[in-house]
């Protein structure tokens, strides 16, 4: 039986029995882990009163050999994110991150930038409200961390064909391939779609900021539809099933 402690970010928890939870956590020091909270639904004192979404803490964890679930003894709440609680975008934004880094990262396999990554998000949603052009600097930011960005700046294939300095002097078409690397310049194939010139700019400039910026330039609503259903392109390659945050987004009229 081993004890471990790590920071750790609640991605999930569900009810089990008439007391318990599963959670599941990102931790800094373990990676993506899944655990059995006994009494969570009534512990104030080992559990700081919830394990809500995204809340952030100190988890001290037991393994015991041959069992499929660790158990979370202790989660010390550093960081409620209160303001989700209150407003719902927030919270819809929030659940798709989450579920994002759930589903995107192995299991115990330490993701210590990733870790970093969500939480700068979680703090700057939390002060600075939800915005599209976040979520896209995030999405960048988690696919880049794990090794899945795409080339954006030149093409995939042959490196080539870099944006000129002059916006609106891109002469060279490109089309989007996620399987050859993201965008490919029209001399190295013809498979994927066509990308506007103007997305391809938005989705650069995106891939450079920081995700914790008080606010970012908006982007038209075109501009970000393209540059999402780009970036879901390649999240698609990586993950099984739908993200089911993003039905929960559509139905309470929210914007990704």
């Amino acid at each position: 039986m081993t004890s471990l402690s790590t920071p750790a970010i609640v991605l999930r928890a569900i009810n089990y029995g008439e007391s318990d939870r599963v959670v599941t956590l990102i931790g800094r020091s373990t990676g993506r882990l899944s655990a059995l909270a006994r009494g969570a639904r009534k512990s104030q004192k080992r559990f700081g009163g919830g394990l809500g979404l995204c809340s952030v803490g100190e988890a001290g964890l037991r393994e015991r050999s041959g069992a499929e679930l660790l158990t979370l003894e202790r989660f010390d709440i550093e960081e409620s994110h209160g303001s989700f609680a209150t407003d719902i975008a927030r919270m819809a934004h929030a659940a798709y991150v989450a579920e994002l880094v759930s589903k995107l990262c192995a299991p115990r396999q330490v993701e210590a930038e990733v870790y970093d990554w969500l939480l700068a998000f979680l703090g700057a949603l939390d002060r600075h409200g939800a915005s599209a052009e976040r979520l896209r600097v995030f999405e960048l930011g988690l696919l880049g961390r794990l090794g899945f960005g795409p080339m954006l700046a030149t093409c995939a294939v042959c490196g080539g064909a870099r944006f000129p300095a002059i916006a609106g002097d891109d002469d060279v078409a490109y089309r989007w391939d996620p399987d050859r690397g993201g965008a490919v310049c029209s001399a190295c194939g013809k498979r994927g779609r066509p990308i506007r010139s103007i997305v391809r700019r938005a989705l650069v400039r995106l891939a450079a900021a920081p995700v914790d910026a008080p606010a970012f330039d908006p982007l038209p609503a075109d501009v970000n539809r393209g540059g999402r259903d780009a970036i879901f392109e390649v999240i698609k390659l990586h993950i099984n099933g739908p993200l089911l945050s993003l039905d929960f987004i559509a139905k309470i009229g929210g914007h990704v």
